[in-house]
């Protein structure tokens, strides 16, 4: 059954009953000593009343005795005292015959045999509890003495009820300040219970929109608690669902785009060719770049499978121990002709001694075969391309260094995005498929290396800079 209530009322009966619970346990402990000690002083008051009215007769009966005063008088005095104390007072002679009664309806009766007289006989004061007429009484009892010797002794007797009136009182009160206490916990229970279930609420109205695909949804982050921190991620996912959706959709633009060029000059020169009506030149012209074209779809494919397994761990790299200064030198055979062709001075400057890196050779093939690549394709005629490496730590510093046409501010936070081109007006000129940058960067992030460019402007030239973790 508790597990169909909803968070907010299992929240309240839990922190509601934990302090009801915990109030009434102290209200019941509290009443107990209240309710013993109420008695207990009713029954002390009875006691030290005894005391002070045997001290205030002694005198009065004294002059009784001499045949000074009359019983009247002393009658008066007790009559008195147990109007003000709302008691019954007796006198009674040391051989517990009672003499004087404080209700004025006289009835000899002999007392020796009572706890209290027993004790007031030999000079004590105490009380007793005993049934007087089936009501619960305290009696006490004190001497009268004179020069040493017990003239007569008062007794003073009060039943227990107004005790347990005023303790009935005590617990009315208890339990109205428990039910009060109750009334207050259930409503701040309900008020935090709200405040833990409130942002759940709107968590779970957010995430059913976000479902729905309103990525915009985002929660208030204005408190510092787990619910603040829980609003936080939550933002930070949908910011990072959002922008996802976002690369993925600019992805599958860009694709389709890159992949519409091709297929449509594949089309308009397969037609002609279909319909027979070109010279042989021209012929021969549109199959060559129906080639291209078909060259470019099938880098565009394969670069997109590859970045797809590296980004889906599909392809683990190898831990192997290459040569960089081999694996450089090899690279710029690869490129030297290229360079000089496009007359690009093409060095490398590196040490003789760098130490072994550890990485996979393929990897390291992908990653500077396209940065160089990319270097040679942007500088014009008359550009130098210098390439450092050094060995930086624990990393192998590697800085391309060109002095082509570099890069404008705005384009450098975009450069590893997936078909972005920073010279669109070249964009078909310039051999590739704009999925070179996204490429390496994803590469040296899965070998825990680090990449970085960096331009002065347009015209100006451009720097990359790699770090790849030396082989330990």
């Amino acid at each position: 059954m508790i597990r169909k209530w909803r968070l907010q009322t299992r929240f309240m009966v839990a922190y509601a009953g934990l302090i009801v619970l915990g109030f009434a346990g102290l209200a019941l402990i509290a009443g107990q000593q209240i309710s013993q000690g109420s008695v207990e002083d009713f029954q002390n008051n009875i006691e030290t009343e005894a005391s002070v009215l045997a001290r205030s007769l002694k005198e009065p009966i004294e002059h009784f005795f001499e045949g000074e005063s009359s019983e009247t008088a002393v009658f008066n005095l007790v009559s008195d005292f147990a109007d003000r104390t709302n008691s019954h007072i007796v006198i009674l002679d040391p051989a517990g015959d009672a003499w004087l009664d404080s209700r004025g309806n006289f009835t000899p009766t002999n007392n020796a045999t009572a706890a209290e007289i027993i004790a007031a006989l030999v000079g004590s004061t105490t009380f007793d509890v005993r049934d007087e007429n089936g009501v619960a009484t305290v009696f006490a009892a004190a001497p009268i003495d004179e020069d040493g010797k017990i003239i007569s002794i008062v007794q003073i007797s009060a039943p227990l009820t107004e005790a347990r009136a005023l303790v009935t009182q005590r617990w009315v009160a208890l339990g109205g300040g428990v039910l009060l206490l109750t009334a207050v916990a259930v409503l701040a229970s309900w008020g935090l219970a709200a405040s833990l279930t409130r942002p759940l609420t709107q968590l779970r109205r957010s995430a059913l929109k976000m479902a729905d695909g309103d990525l915009s949804q985002r929660l208030p982050e204005s408190r510092q608690d787990e619910i603040g921190q829980l609003a936080s991620a939550f933002n930070h996912m949908a910011g990072q669902v959002d922008a996802m959706i976002a690369e993925q959709r600019a992805f599958a633009s860009n694709a389709s785009h890159e992949l519409r060029t091709p297929l449509t000059t594949i089309r308009l020169r397969s037609e002609a060719l279909r319909e027979n009506n070109l010279d042989e030149a021209t012929a021969q012209q549109y199959i060559i770049e129906i080639d291209d074209e078909i060259r470019r779809m099938g880098e565009l494919v394969q670069g997109l499978i590859l970045l797809s397994r590296l980004e889906s761990g599909a392809t683990q790299p190898r831990q192997e121990k290459g040569d960089p200064l081999q694996l450089a030198h090899a690279l710029l055979r690869e490129f030297q002709s290229k360079a000089a062709g496009q007359q690009i001075s093409l060095t490398l400057d590196a040490p003789d001694d760098l130490p072994l890196m550890e990485a996979t050779v393929t990897h390291l093939q992908i990653v500077f075969r396209n940065l160089l690549q990319n270097s040679i394709n942007y500088s014009p005629a008359g550009s130098q391309i210098r390439w450092q490496l050094r060995a930086d730590a624990s990393f192998l510093h590697s800085t391309l260094i060109d002095t082509g046409q570099g890069i404008a501010a705005d384009d450098l936070p975009h450069l590893f995005e997936r078909f972005y081109r920073a010279d669109k007006a070249r964009s078909r000129e310039v051999d590739g498929v704009g999925l070179g940058l996204a490429l390496v960067k994803t590469v040296v992030e899965l070998a825990n290396g680090r990449i970085h460019i960096s331009s002065p402007g347009l015209g100006k030239g451009t720097a990359v800079e790699v770090w790849w973790p030396l082989a330990n």
